[in-house]
Order: structure tokens, then C-alpha cells, then sequence
């Protein structure tokens, strides 16, 4: 009785593991293929790097060197 029981729920929980397993291994074939797709039909484009960045890697322009200065000094004048 005991030993039939067992072997029941040994096999209820081989076969949810393969139906686990079944489904998540068809999920990322799905998304695998759904990915190749999407690159074939729609590809992505590089974006175009914004003139923006040239002007911030010479640093700070001299009004925020002047604002930062200014709130420093009005900091230590609080201390």
C-alpha cells in the first residue's frame, strides 16, 4: 500500500518536472526565434552620438564653476 503510494508520487513528480522542463525549453526556443526576427526585419540602428558630449568632456563652463564656487563659499560662511 504504502510502497504503491510512493511510486505514484514519484511518478506525478517525474512527469510535472518533465512538463516543467518541456515548457520552459519551448519558451526560450520561442524567444530565440521571436529575437532572430526581430533583428532580421527590424534591425537596430546606431545612434548618431550627440554634439553634447564633446562640449562636457572639455569641462565646466565658467558660470557653473562661478555658481558652485559661489554656493561653497556661502556654505563654509554658515559653518
Amino acid at each position: 500500500m504504502v510502497t504503491e503510494l510512493l511510486f505514484d508520487a514519484l511518478n506525478l513528480m517525474v512527469i510535472g518536472m518533465i512538463a516543467v522542463f518541456a515548457f520552459l525549453l519551448l519558451l526560450v526556443l520561442i524567444v530565440q526565434a521571436i529575437s532572430v526576427l526581430m533583428q532580421r526585419y527590424f534591425p537596430v540602428k546606431p545612434a548618431d552620438k550627440p554634439a553634447l558630449a564633446d562640449s562636457a568632456a572639455s569641462g565646466p563652463g565658467p558660470a557653473v564653476i562661478a555658481a558652485i564656487s559661489a554656493a561653497v563659499h556661502q556654505y563654509r560662511q554658515q559653518q
